[in-house]
């Protein structure tokens, strides 16, 4: 049977009421302790809990967001993506506020999520917006690079064919990327989940060719349509000229 607080914090939930759900099960770490409110977070549907973590103000702590468990916070994750609206400002930040708070090793979160099937595409849209930053750090192991060191467009179009990754020599330090943002993140894929970060990169490799040949299609239509505009209204193309029967 479901603990008391569950039951209360999930009707709260469906009558659109977070915050007091939300105060209803951290009053469990006032009564029973941290311990407490764990266990029955496990207990709260995924979608229930993605509902709290979803409201996470930066401006407050959340007694939530600092006890939810590497499994619970993968779950979630996975179910923001299936259901929710697409929206990578809210996605990082949700991200961001479980596995980069103080007291946590992110890698566990990480680990978590890439078990997951759907979890590398939930690191792909994250990263969504910082291809170019990430097929950066691919080759050269930092972010940020003079038109020297960058690779040609045919080194990086092979890049993008290769069937596996080696992390380059060299390259910035976690310390010099601890942001508790994207870069941290890239860094920690790369480094510890290797296999993992280079099937995300192929993920955004192939979002980005997508969206180049959308946009050429979508480049070549105004020239057809042109090319329709100039025949005279009424009229298809003139016919080919019959045969004489004589």
């Amino acid at each position: 049977m479901s603990h008391p607080a569950v039951i209360k914090a999930t009707a709260l939930i469906h009558a659109g009421d977070i915050t007091a759900a939300e105060s209803a099960l951290t009053e469990l770490v006032e009564t029973e302790g941290d311990n407490a409110l764990v266990v029955v977070l496990d207990e709260l549907p995924p979608k229930d809990l993605l509902a709290i973590i979803r409201e996470y103000d930066a401006s407050k702590p959340s007694v939530i967001n600092m006890l939810v468990t590497p499994q619970q916070f993968a779950d979630a994750v996975i179910m923001e993506r299936m259901y929710a609206e697409k929206n990578r400002d809210r996605l990082r930040a949700m991200v961001n506020s479980i596995i980069f708070r103080d007291g946590v090793d992110a890698d566990e979160f990480i680990e978590a999520l890439v078990q997951k099937d759907m979890g590398l595409e939930v690191l792909a849209d994250y990263l969504d917006e910082r291809f170019e930053e990430v097929s950066i750090f691919k080759e050269c192991g930092h972010f940020v690079v003079t038109e020297d060191e960058r690779p040609p467009k045919d080194e990086e179009d092979d890049s993008v064919r290769e069937d596996q990754f080696e992390m380059p020599k060299g390259g910035v330090g976690l310390d010099e990327v601890s942001d508790q943002d994207w870069m941290e993140l890239t860094w920690r894929l790369a480094h510890h989940f290797s296999d993992e970060f280079f099937h995300v990169f192929q993920i955004l490799a192939g979002r980005a060719r997508a969206a180049d040949a959308a946009q050429s299609a979508l480049g070549a239509q105004p020239a057809q349509q042109v090319d329709a505009g100039n025949e005279a209204p009424g009229k298809g193309p003139a016919p080919a000229e019959e045969e004489s029967a004589l």
